[in-house]
């Protein structure tokens, strides 16, 4: 049983969203309502994310969506570095405010600055020692920089660990939006 779900995914730019009202931020948006009140019927009590744009902060959406119908789930927003998001443009560290601030636990590993991709390693094995599975929105076929994460994954798993993993690739999703808007 999974108690604490990592999801992570593509960034905005690799999947094409540039405006929060885009369609296609809604497909997925839904499609990860769906699967997490499926993990919070199962036990699940927390989702653990970091704040990147695309993937992740639409999972903070959907874990709202999730808690308006009932469930009693908790956001968990770990940042791998101190100042996370600092360079980003008014509007992206605007939706990065609103994001933490609906997170019921928001922390970081260190209290520096971006420094080396050592830290993003400390964050993926932290993330890892602190839930029991992951969802990962990835499509090996069309690698991005989820492919870290989900090598980390790989090997982590590979290494003994008993670890599950949920794979959403743009098949799985494209199967979902045309359910979507078949009704």
């Amino acid at each position: 049983m999974i108690k604490n779900l990592w999801v992570t995914g593509y960034r905005s730019y690799e999947i094409g969203l540039f405006k929060p009202d885009d369609p296609k931020a809604k497909v997925i948006q839904k499609f990860f309502t769906e699967r997490l009140i499926n993990y919070a019927e199962d036990g699940m009590q927390w989702v653990l994310t970091g704040a990147q744009l695309g993937t992740e902060q639409i999972i903070g959406k959907s874990i709202q969506d999730v808690k308006s119908q009932g469930y009693e789930i908790k956001h968990a927003v770990i940042l791998p570095f101190a100042q996370f998001g600092d360079k980003w443009n008014e509007n992206n560290r605007q939706l990065l405010n609103i994001f933490l601030r609906n997170a019921d636990y928001v922390n970081k590993l260190t209290n520096m600055g971006y420094h080396s991709s050592e830290q993003l390693r400390a964050w993926q094995s932290f993330m890892l020692k602190h839930t029991d599975g992951a969802m990962i929105f990835y499509d090996p076929d069309s690698e991005g920089k989820p492919k870290f994460d989900y090598k980390s994954i790989e090997n982590y798993r590979n290494n003994g660990n008993n670890y599950e993993l949920e794979l959403v690739d743009f098949d799985t999703m494209q199967d979902f939006a045309n359910i979507m808007f078949d009704n």
